[in-house]
């Protein structure tokens, strides 16, 4: 690769990008497709699905965010459940998929760059708790820790508990949730979820159970 393409690709940075983007830079070429299906031969750029790409990592000299990704690969969404809960340190396990949440039906997408998959919240639910963080390589949206475990338990769709202590058992014996790592909750954010109405008598006892 010449150095001027190089700098030219360079200039997409750490974020995926479009079809349009592409074309945008490289619109002196007269057919574009086939200059991104080259580009995406030689190496040079990853197609995450159609449409959707990011520069190589021997181009860009790192990996893209997978965070950055979820939220560019489907949408509106932010990433949630397992993936923001081990983010934050109050689960153990290391999640190899990236859990997102969205207001669309439910999706799952094997990439070049990994897992991804989106469970549907209803719509009045989505705002609640999310917030925008900064990886260095791009901002992305996602769930504050109580909306990451409120998301997890809304997408319980057979649990039925009613009381605080309940709650704190299951959350200790089902995902080993870390209380000590929680520290002070925002119970603005847990007062939101649990006057929405969805599982309210669970919501409720998450409320309830850090007041």
């Amino acid at each position: 690769m010449d150095i001027l393409q190089r700098d030219r690709l360079l200039k997409f940075g750490s974020v995926p990008f479009t079809t349009d983007v592409i074309a945008g830079e490289f619109g002196d070429y007269s057919a574009v497709l086939a200059k991104i299906a080259a580009l995406v031969d030689e190496g040079s750029l990853v197609r995450i699905k159609r449409g959707l790409y990011c520069l190589s990592p021997k181009i860009s000299g790192h990996d893209l965010d997978s965070r950055v990704v979820a939220n560019a690969l489907y949408g509106p969404s932010y990433v949630s459940f397992e993936t923001a809960l081990s983010m934050y340190g109050l689960i153990p396990e290391r999640v190899d998929e990236t859990k997102s949440a969205c207001v669309k039906r439910a999706k799952r997408f094997t990439t070049p760059l990994g897992e991804f998959s989106y469970r549907a919240v209803p719509g009045d639910w989505f705002s609640i708790g999310v917030r925008t963080m900064d990886s260095g390589e791009g901002g992305f949206l996602v769930a504050s820790p109580e909306k990451a475990l409120g998301d997890l338990l809304l997408s319980r769709s057979n649990l039925r508990i009613s009381s605080p202590d309940s709650l704190r058992s299951f959350l200790e014996d089902d995902i080993r949730f870390d209380f000590d790592a929680f520290g002070n909750p925002d119970k603005t954010i847990l007062k939101g979820m649990a006057e929405s109405g969805h599982k309210p008598l669970l919501m409720k006892a998450l409320e309830r159970m850090f007041s």
